[in-house]
């Protein structure tokens, strides 16, 4: 806090003594820093300053947020006895989101008629309206009405830290290897994970987890916990002996019992770890089922049962990691292994003796070597390892049963029999990896080998492709897996859109990242048809204008879910006035993109301006006002200087300025510049550079 100034946010304080030591952190200065503090104790707040009590949501707001909950968000009519107990539902919710939109989840999965049940099944009691109460009793009622094959995985999640981000797979893997999804429950055509991903959505629907997305392609890829459902599950948790949590601050916080078959020790060092191996000891571990440790060392022997074993966060020397994991092979009965950001430099021989191991996570370990005896894993199905790490050849060809990868080879060497591997991987349904395609041999290996993953659901190959397109006679996803639902391909560059990106074939596509050499105006109607695509990144080498016209017969349909248009290399138009219709007053009203939040492309101002003779100016090329309605929230554009001078880079920026003000939500708009070094600075300059290219101009797409 010595020179800049800055504002710090500490959240969620529970005592003085926390508060003392954190602000010994905080030397004064001149600079007029700020520090904002959250608490729920008001004893609390008073010692540490100047308070700010948190009002809660108005009457109105908290019915807007309820209801909307409940319907979805559709205009639906609720009944005299529906909305009278949703008043008394209200009153007792206090304006707190966290009660109200868990109750408000419960009653969209219950009949109208149920509701007043449901108020009077909380036992809110009489005695007046203590908020923080009535919320806990609305999670408690929420979680005992979850179906019983729920329960278990609610209350596995107490055994992470707070305000801990949960990767989703990882989680739903665990769930798998505890048993809590069993094969009896999958058919032939939903798999244990699919299943646990069914869990995953349906916890979050209930608001006992809450979805993490990425900001930049709204893909949910973990969740977190509140704090007040994480002490609740972490109570129900102890008392039915579920889970034992040890925590960094003394032993008192020790939660479940001798008989406990799952532990957790979080946030100690290893100079604490004696103490802890004591309590551990005196538990009993041979008993335990699931083991997660930040930096204690245990000897991994003492377990007889184990099935799920998480080091997490471990940075000790590279002799303490071999000692560590030389009695892993003693594990019979473990199906999950996960080392993460742990310096731990190799695995002993002796995992080839996992038979019965399903996962495998070395992500962010100091493995440059993986081991031979992973090919003897024959049960494997989930395998994520470090960046840059060298395999054995055959190795992933060997493991047959694999529904998921991550893997980033080391060399040309390793990229090349990955390539030939995959081809084997006939019950992949998640792939993510780096190829760097360097020659035709390795394009056309790596087509045929995608081919072959019918059932592959997520398929991420990032990496570098060749400069020529792929034509639709080489593509050899001749009818791509139904179940296809995330594609990103950077290895190839195709000539053209491919034939199979249809909605009839690819129908539960929702995110798409593809790099087409020339995009064309019907393109743009293909992909506006595929009706669950949520995130497009169209990248392309030649396509410098991007016409998006309305079309006629299903306005209501085209791009209709799409929250992500990321087209960075294309200047993208917006055409409200592409077509006929008998009713006009409908195309005018309609909206492209209706559910849009994010947008991205590129604004290459000497090819528009060359356009003149065509369409005057920038402002009539944007055409922001037809996309999005209020659900915009962020535009970003790149500005191409390249031959323009600085009055027309100005000239760009402010139109886009303006387009951004009249636009409904008034989104976010976000200006970058490349190639300043190559604008013009004189109109003689430009006037030569149109001459000279006057004819290139003429043969570029639009």
């Amino acid at each position: 806090m010595w020179t800049p100034r800055c504002l710090f946010v500490i959240d969620d304080i529970w005592d003085k003594k926390s508060w003392e030591l954190i602000r010994c952190a905080l030397q004064h200065s001149n600079c007029r820093s700020r520090v904002v503090v959250t608490t729920r104790i008001f004893e609390v707040a008073t010692h540490i300053g100047d308070i700010y009590k948190m009002q809660p949501l108005s009457r109105d707001d908290s019915e807007i947020l309820l209801y909307s909950r409940i319907t979805g968000g559709e205009d639906r009519f609720l009944d005299s006895l529906s909305t009278e107990a949703c008043d008394k539902i209200l009153k007792k919710c206090g304006g707190v989101p966290l009660a109200i939109i868990t109750i408000a989840s419960l009653l969209a999965s219950k009949s109208g008629e149920d509701w007043a049940k449901v108020y009077n099944s909380i036992g809110f009691g009489d005695r007046g309206n203590d908020i923080v109460e009535n919320t806990r009793r609305i999670l408690s009622f929420s979680y005992y009405d979850l179906p019983s094959h729920l329960k278990p995985c609610l209350l596995y999640v107490s055994l992470f830290r707070e305000e801990y981000g949960i990767q989703k797979n990882l989680l739903i893997w665990k769930w798998i290897a505890e048993g809590f999804i069993q094969n009896e429950q999958a058919t032939t055509e939903i798999e244990l994970f699919e299943l646990g991903e069914g869990y995953f959505n349906e916890l979050i629907n209930r608001s006992m987890i809450q979805p993490m997305e990425r900001e930049d392609n709204g893909y949910v890829y973990g969740c977190r916990v509140h704090d007040m459902v994480l002490d609740l599950v972490r109570s129900l948790s102890s008392e039915e002996k579920f889970t034992t949590i040890l925590d960094s601050n003394d032993q008192q916080k020790l939660i479940g019992g001798s008989n406990t078959r799952r532990f957790a020790v979080h946030g100690r060092s290893v100079e604490e770890s004696t103490t802890a191996l004591s309590w551990l000891t005196y538990m009993g571990l041979e008993k335990v089922r699931s083991f997660s440790a930040t930096n204690i060392n245990v000897v991994i022997s003492c377990f007889r049962v184990l099935r799920v074993l998480t080091i997490e966060d471990c940075s000790v020397g590279e002799a303490w990691g071999k000692h560590r994991l030389q009695h892993l092979g003693s594990l019979r009965h473990l199906r999950y292994l996960g080392i993460l950001d742990t310096q731990i430099d190799e695995l002993p021989k002796e995992v080839g003796d996992l038979k019965f191991l399903q996962t495998l996570n070395l992500s962010g370990t100091g493995m440059q070597q993986l081991p031979e005896g992973v090919g003897l894993l024959k049960q494997l199905l989930c395998l994520r390892v470090n960046d840059s790490i060298t395999v054995p050849s055959g190795l992933i060809g060997n493991l047959t049963l694999l529904q998921e990868l991550k893997i980033w080879p080391a060399d040309d060497a390793s990229t090349r029999q990955l390539i030939k591997d995959l081809g084997e991987l006939r019950e992949l349904r998640m792939l993510q990896c780096t190829i760097h395609v360097s020659d035709e041999s390795m394009e056309r290996d790596l087509l045929e080998s995608l081919a072959n993953l019918h059932k592959i659901r997520t398929l991420f190959v990032f990496g570098s492709a060749l400069a020529r397109g792929i034509t639709s006679e080489e593509v050899c996803f001749v009818a791509p897996p139904r179940c296809l639902g995330q594609m990103c391909l950077e290895c190839f560059k195709f000539s053209a859109l491919p034939v199979w990106m249809d909605s009839t074939l690819v129908l539960n596509l929702t995110h798409l990242d593809v790099t087409v050499n020339l995009v064309q105006e019907q393109d743009m109607e293909t992909l506006g048809r595929l009706p669950e695509l949520c995130y497009l990144k169209l990248s392309s080498d030649h396509t410098r204008l991007l016409s998006i016209r309305k079309t006629t017969g299903d306005l209501h349909r085209y791009f209709r879910k799409l929250r992500f248009f990321h087209t960075p290399f294309s200047f993208v138009q917006f055409d409200s006035h592409g077509c006929e219709s008998d009713d006009d007053a409908t195309i005018a009203h309609s909206i492209m993109m209706p559910s849009l939040e994010s947008l991205v492309f590129s604004v290459y101002v000497r090819f528009i301006k060359d356009m003149d003779i065509i369409q005057p100016g920038f402002e009539n090329l944007l055409g922001f006002e037809n996309v999005a309605g209020t659900s915009l929230q962020r535009v970003t554009a790149t500005i191409q200087c390249e031959d323009a001078t600085a009055a027309e880079v100005e000239e760009a920026k402010a139109a886009l300025a303006h387009a951004a003000d009249l636009h409904p939500n008034c989104p976010a708009l976000r200006i970058q510049m490349e190639n300043k070094h190559k604008m013009l600075s004189t109109d003689r300059e430009v006037s030569g550079k149109i001459q000279n290219g006057a004819h290139q101009h003429q043969r570029k797409p639009d």
